[in-house]
């Protein structure tokens, strides 16, 4: 009997002890964060477009079309919202460098490189586009050492649903009513030149550098034909043509040129008489004036070497040169970084011999640009030999920023001047700790 009655107690005794469990929370919850499961990651957004006014890319679109890499010549339309905003430089060129995504994040991101503002306009307010912004932009797509990016040159069609007016602004005179040189500047500094596009008539006094991407040339005008008193930057030809080359324009032509005219301040802090990016040769006439060149060296590395020679100090078995011709970009470059390596290396591009004889003075200018280098004088020197053995460095009077723009620099030969033998040589070199730098040198001329 007893043996009967602790069963029934022992199975009532479980019966409540299951019961009970029902009301006991769990020791924690379980949720999808807490668990070990991976999340899902975002899709990424399906390409759509077709890179047109009307059917812009979207950002995944435009990606898939860099990495196709076909018709990268041509212009498209790409719409995105502004994820961020690296540079809005307003006090020098106008420009700006942002990244534009299809959902507003870092995600999936299209680099938009120095780029301009509504209506190919410059920029002119720091707070002009952020992160969030709606836009379309058009310009031509690159792969740019492994960065998918709109290249310089670029510009905002729309922002947020508002495109530029498509109503142009009067002009401020005519082609017979053209200002003289002396009248633009007079206007530019009346503050009367913001409300459209203004004729100026002038002497072409100076023609001081093409820029081979956008086939424009910057020169100066003045009445003249002698001083430098109005920039024109980055100006297209006649009816607005490509130029071709440096050589399309000749001091002492006479232009009338179509554009818009302002001020702005340099680095130097000198104030720049200019007409604007954008503007077009509207007539041309007169013979140009008669140039003798003074120049004892000149080397432009458009089609080849124009003489000067390589010697390698230190080749690496692992590289083939460090000094080189680019025929498509027409210059000389040089590196020693092959993958992901900085090879030691020293190689040295040398001119051939020129005299200085019955000169005083003399004075080294080319054009350089670079990237990538560590200590820039450590990296590039100029370097003067009398004898083709001793060679004695000279030092340049600027050094380019690690951008790839090209800049014009210096060097006083003077020290040699009266000499019948002198070359001069731009040095490579790399001690395969610091990065080795790739250099690019052009339009070298001694006088």
């Amino acid at each position: 009997m007893k043996k009967i009655i602790f069963s029934m107690m022992a199975l009532a005794m479980t019966a409540t002890a299951l019961t009970g469990c029902e009301d006991v929370p769990a020791p924690y919850s379980m949720n999808f964060d807490d668990s070990n499961v991976t999340p899902t990651p975002k899709p990424a957004a399906e390409p759509k477009g077709t890179g047109t006014e009307a059917d812009p890319f979207n950002v995944a679109a435009a990606l898939k079309y860099i990495e196709a890499g076909q018709n990268l010549d041509k212009q498209v339309y790409v719409s995105g919202t502004i994820a961020s905003v690296k540079e809005i430089d307003v006090t020098n060129y106008g420009n700006a460098t942002y990244y534009i995504s299809d959902d507003g994040t870092a995600s999936g991101q299209l680099t938009v490189y120095r780029g301009y503002d509504l209506g190919n306009k410059k920029f002119t307010a720091a707070d002009r586009i952020k992160a969030g912004d709606k836009v379309i932009v058009c310009g031509k797509l690159v792969n740019f050492n492994g960065t998918k990016e709109f290249t310089q040159g670029n510009y905002i069609y729309s922002l947020n649903g508002n495109k530029a007016s498509q109503t142009p602004a009067a002009d401020l005179n005519t082609e017979a009513t053209a200002w003289t040189v002396a009248e633009a500047v007079q206007k530019i500094q009346a503050g009367q030149t913001a409300g459209g596009e203004a004729y100026v008539k002038g002497i072409i006094s100076d023609v001081n550098f093409y820029d081979a991407t956008h086939k424009s040339l910057t020169y100066y005008l003045s009445d003249n034909g002698t001083d430098k008193t109005l920039k024109v930057y980055s100006g297209k030809g006649l009816n607005g043509a490509d130029f071709a080359s440096k050589e399309d324009l000749k001091a002492g032509q006479t232009v009338v040129v179509k554009g818009n005219l302002k001020s702005f301040t340099n680095k130097q802090g000198q104030v720049i008489m200019e007409m604007d990016l954008g503007s077009k040769i509207v007539s041309i006439s007169g013979t140009p004036s008669p140039q003798p060149s003074t120049a004892v060296l000149t080397a432009k590395f458009e089609t080849g070497m124009d003489n000067f020679t390589i010697k390698d100090i230190n080749l690496p078995s692992e590289l083939t040169y460090i000094w080189k011709h680019d025929a498509s970009k027409k210059y000389m470059k040089a590196s020693s970084h092959k993958g992901t390596t900085d090879y030691a290396a020293q190689s040295r591009l040398e001119s051939p011999v020129f005299s200085l004889a019955g000169k005083t003075s003399a004075t080294l200018t080319f054009m350089v640009a670079a990237n990538y280098f560590s200590n820039a004088a450590n990296n590039f020197k100029v370097q003067v030999s009398t004898d083709g053995t001793t060679w004695n460095d000279v030092t340049l009077s600027t050094y380019p920023a690690k951008d790839w723009k090209f800049v014009s620099t210096t060097c006083d030969l003077s020290a040699y001047a009266g000499q019948t033998t002198v070359r001069i040589g731009f040095l490579y070199t790399c001690d395969g700790t610091n990065a080795a730098g790739t250099w690019e040198i052009k339009d070298v001329e001694v006088k």
